[in-house]
């Protein structure tokens, strides 16, 4: 079948494509939280850098080659190195910057030495696009690693430049079995190949755009279930949580206990050392009550000072060793606040799912009257409800 594309043409079509979309991430670069900006300004500056490389390079014949050659193909190299740092740093992954730029450093040299010093079109075809699938290649690897992003968007992201890759590996290998001398020449490999990675930086970026609305989404819905300043579970989490818990507590016909955790006297910490201090102070009770419990207890902050902990298949009496382990954790070590050791107590009121609880705000309801049973009994101690258990 005869090919009569104009490959030329399709270069500089797909680079100003690419530019159009560059325009559109412009105008919503500001509207992203800044920190994504760090990476969005490599990814700019690769999907800049690609199509201006794209149009030196569809210039072939028409400008001094050692713009449409040396010049063209060290951009797209650079590009492609920007591209795969601003995937790399986007997920939190090693960046590799070094080796990605001693790549494109050797697309620079490479070009530069079969254009001017052993003019070799063959060889260079096959060596540049080797090096360059190496690159488009690591952008495909920063997603599709072990424990990378899961999901469409990123699939799809991550097979944009795994075809990339197979491309190009393609047209290094068949420039090998079937040399030719013109790089704009209509086989199916070449439009292949330069529609792949002319279309790249397009569909690239918009994919692009696509998983950072898609992350911000997961963001808010994470921040609507965690706590702003101790990370943990907030109010409308651990309900839910523990709705769950419970329903499955009645299903496999397990015991189930809550405890609530009060701070005592915690105010006085606000007022003596104010509530920058009160803040670290609310991090070291999380880290306290964290490292009493177990892994699969759920532990959430219901406001202020207050946490709740739920415990799955526990029952009144591993409740109270646990409602003790977490009193004793403070007071037998002081804070240090500030400088200075303070000794901080709670008051823990323990509760154990009945027959009668119909929700979790039932459950909940009487570990709240131990707790403040606890604080009206002296505070530094464990109360648990009187429903089916002995207070302490």
């Amino acid at each position: 079948m005869d090919w009569h594309f104009d490959i030329r043409t399709g270069v500089i079509v797909c680079a100003v494509l690419a530019l159009l979309i560059d325009g559109l991430l412009l105008v919503v670069y500001r509207s992203l939280p800044a920190s994504y900006r760090p990476s969005l300004r490599w990814w700019l500056a690769g999907s800049v850098l690609h199509p201006v490389g794209f149009l030196l390079l569809g210039a072939r014949d028409m400008i001094p080659g050692w713009l449409s050659i040396v010049v063209a193909n060290t951009l797209l190299g650079v590009a492609l190195s920007c591209t795969a740092i601003s995937l790399r740093m986007f997920y939190g992954v090693e960046q590799r910057r070094a080796r990605l730029f001693l790549i494109a450093g050797l697309i620079t040299t490479t070009a530069f030495w079969f254009s001017s010093v052993d003019p070799n079109q063959h060889l260079r075809t096959v060596l540049m696009s080797a090096l360059l699938a190496v690159l488009v290649g690591s952008s495909a690897r920063a997603i599709f690693r072990r424990n990378g992003p899961k999901g469409l968007i990123p699939a799809l992201t991550g097979g944009v430049f795994a075809l990339g890759t197979v491309m190009l590996v393609f047209r290094s290998l068949n420039e090998m079995a079937y040399p030719t001398d013109l790089i704009f020449n209509s086989s199916l490999p070449h439009v292949l190949a330069f529609g792949v990675i002319g279309l790249l930086p397009v569909l690239s970026t918009i994919c692009f755009l696509l998983i950072c609305t898609h992350e911000c989404q997961l963001e808010l819905e994470r921040a609507a279930r965690v706590d702003f300043l101790t990370g943990i579970c907030n109010r409308r989490a651990i309900e839910d949580l523990a709705q769950r818990v419970i329903a499955a507590a009645r299903r496999h016909g397990m015991p189930l206990s809550m405890m609530i955790i009060d701070v005592d006297h915690f105010k006085r910490i606000n007022d003596d050392f104010g509530h920058a201090a009160g803040d670290r102070a609310l991090l070291e009770t999380v880290a306290r009550i964290r490292d009493s419990m177990r892994v699969e207890d759920l532990v959430g902050r219901f406001g202020g000072e207050e946490f709740v902990v739920v415990m799955p298949n526990t029952d009144a009496g591993s409740a109270r060793i646990a409602a003790e382990r977490v009193r004793s954790a403070f007071a037998s070590a002081p804070m240090l606040i500030e400088g200075s050791p303070v000794t901080v107590t709670v008051s823990v009121g323990v509760s154990l799912l009945i027959a009668e609880d119909a929700q979790f705000a039932h459950l909940l309801r009487r570990a709240d009257h131990a707790m403040y049973a606890a604080k009206a009994a002296g505070r530094n101690r464990v109360m648990m409800d009187a429903s089916g258990m002995v207070s302490g």
